[in-house]
């Protein structure tokens, strides 16, 4: 017999393969239909969501605008910085 937990794990991890497979039924129509959009299918770590939240409580201290707060628009900020920092790089050789 399983316990409360292992039957709530097991939803979790059920849950989280139907999650999968949707980002990647997302993906491939987007792909059919042109669009660009991507759906990463992302999980994050308690650091990453601290380090996440840390972000958000700070922009909201410096005013920054509700939509350019969202995990979304931190997560595509730090990309493009990091794109760039990396093509700095790259170009310097």
């Amino acid at each position: 017999m399983s316990t409360q937990r292992e039957k709530q794990l097991q939803k979790l991890e059920e849950k989280l393969d139907r999650y999968h497979e949707l980002i990647i039924e997302i993906n491939t129509l987007t792909q059919h239909l042109g669009n660009e959009t991507y759906a990463p299918g992302l999980l994050l770590y308690k650091e990453q969501k601290d380090q996440l939240e840390d972000i958000m409580t700070y922009f909201d201290e410096t005013g920054v605008p509700t939509e350019q707060n969202t995990v979304e628009a931190i997560l595509t900020l730090s990309l493009k910085e990091f794109h760039q920092y990396l093509m700095n790089i790259k170009n310097e050789k």
